[in-house]
């Protein structure tokens, strides 16, 4: 090619951007962050101290 684009190239990087679009969400969605995480502990403390109420 004489000074031309390579049109697979580029469409092989505009494919790897779509991929990403696409895998960051999945991401975020598959793992939990740290936050999420203390609410849940925080959520299970509370669940078990009713549940400690309610015997007595």
């Amino acid at each position: 090619m004489l000074g031309g684009i390579n049109n697979a190239l580029f469409l092989q990087s505009l494919g790897g951007f779509l991929a990403l679009l696409v895998f960051i969400p999945l991401l975020r969605w598959t793992f939990d962050s740290p936050s999420v995480k203390a609410e849940r502990v925080r959520r299970r403390e509370i669940k078990k101290s009713l549940r400690r109420l309610k015997r007595k």
